[in-house]
């Protein structure tokens, strides 16, 4: 997991967790906030992964149109 990935699920988290009352934060453990923000983690990881494998296909596809110089021997 990246730095920047940890440091943007805890501002999420911190902020979510402003957005409650009191009333609802304090139905919500020190715990669970933690597994939303391992969660948050998680799904940032997966979006990363899913962008990495998309520009890895466009670049594929853009060395497919690339006209190769025949090299005569």
């Amino acid at each position: 997991m990246s730095d920047h990935h940890q440091e943007l699920s805890r501002q999420t988290v911190e902020r979510f967790m402003d957005s409650l009352d009191d009333a609802a934060r304090e139905h919500i453990s020190a715990a669970q906030f933690e597994d939303l923000q391992q969660m948050i983690q998680h799904l940032l990881s997966q979006e990363r992964s899913h962008i990495a494998d998309l520009m890895a296909a466009f670049a594929r596809t853009l060395r497919s149109g690339v006209e190769k110089p025949e090299i005569d021997l």
